[in-house]
């Protein structure tokens, strides 16, 4: 899944909610963008060691609340980012951890079902699947 985000639309929706356009916003949006995969706060500030971790990670909440991102908790307080752009799902290694994007456009009907089923208003679903990954499976026949 490529990152490629739309920054100049990013600029008035966040003017329109009040916020200012520092530089460092900017700059962790653009890392994030520009980052392979799935980063977490401290990938984000390994690429930006002169933005404190405390900015990072402020900053980082404020852009999943405004659904700019997506938070991916995996376990330990440990949670991974991407930004919130077309609907896909996520195989993630036990081993590794490394997350991978697929899209499935089939599962929209399981929220019609459940929906029917237990009269829920159906807003969003998620689907995550683990295995181990080609890396680590050529890994573990190497030993």
């Amino acid at each position: 899944m490529n990152n490629e985000f739309d920054f100049d639309k990013l600029i008035p929706f966040l003017k329109e909610r009040g916020l200012r356009i520092t530089p460092q916003r900017m700059q962790i949006l653009r890392t994030i963008a520009s980052m392979k995969g799935h980063p977490t706060v401290d990938d984000i500030h390994s690429h930006l060691p002169s933005i404190s971790i405390a900015t990072i990670y402020n900053n980082v909440k404020m852009f999943v609340k405004l659904k700019i991102l997506n938070e991916l908790p995996y376990g330990n307080g440990l949670s991974k980012y991407e930004f919130k752009m077309e609907e896909h799902y996520h195989v993630i290694c036990h081993i590794c951890g490394i997350i991978e994007d697929f899209k499935y456009p089939l599962l929209r009907e399981v929220e019609d079902v459940a929906n029917k089923l237990t009269k829920f208003r159906i807003h969003s679903h998620q689907l995550e699947l683990y295995g181990v990954c080609k890396n680590c499976s050529e890994k573990q026949r190497s030993y």
